[in-house]
């Protein structure tokens, strides 16, 4: 195999939280006397905390900056989430357990806080599977752009050709044809009627992704 790296994103990837997400930035809006919609809330997805705060202070014509306002929806995501244990995406684990077994490396580059990705992470057991857990928090320029998915193939010290990322919104997609990655486009229902249509191939089931079709990607 050619392309023997894999990047999962987390949120409708791993865990199954974008309608936790969704009903806690709801509240946000709430608190902050915005009209929220379930539409508006799916251009959200896959962007960083900082640049969507940015987009919703465009949109809503809010004066106050960005971090304060990421760092208000902060305090209510912490909480919230911790009070949950958050279900994994049907059939990834097992997807994680044969990528590793076939040799593959295996790291994670959400848009989530870092503080996010390790609850999630150490709540499914799963930390063993992955060499690197970025987050999008310090990273300059967020998905769409590639700059996530680059940081990893730098921590790698390998080209970007090499591999294979699996995400489940626009955003994500774009970033990875962006790095120059393969993209496997996952279809989530709770992740809202994403356009993948960029993606090299689009799944609406991690059980599709046989071990012959992973080595069939990978080549």
């Amino acid at each position: 195999m050619t392309k023997d790296h894999f990047i999962f994103d987390m949120d409708g990837v791993i865990v199954d939280s974008e309608p936790v997400h969704q009903e806690i930035l709801n509240k946000v809006f709430q608190e902050l006397n915005l009209e929220f919609s379930v539409a508006y809330h799916h251009t959200l997805v896959g962007m960083a905390a900082i640049p969507m705060w940015e987009k919703i202070r465009t949109d809503f014509s809010i004066e106050t900056n960005a971090r304060e306002l990421m760092n208000f929806h902060k305090e209510f995501l912490f909480i919230e989430m911790g009070k949950r244990k958050i279900a994994p995406v049907p059939g990834v684990i097992d997807l994680l357990l044969r990528l590793k077994k076939m040799g593959i490396s295996i790291s994670l580059a959400s848009s989530s806080p870092l503080k996010l990705i390790n609850l999630f992470i150490d709540q499914l057991e799963i930390r063993s599977y992955f060499d690197y857990l970025i987050s999008g928090e310090n990273i300059e320029r967020s998905k769409p752009f590639p700059d996530i998915f680059l940081k990893v193939a730098n921590e790698y010290g390998v080209s970007p050709d090499k591999f294979v990322v699996i995400e489940d919104s626009h955003n994500g997609v774009r970033a990875a044809k962006a790095a120059k990655m393969t993209c496997i486009g996952y279809k989530n229902p709770n992740s809202g009627n994403q356009d993948l249509s960029p993606a090299d191939i689009i799944i609406t089931s991690f059980t599709k992704l046989t071990d012959e079709k992973i080595k069939l990607i990978a080549t």
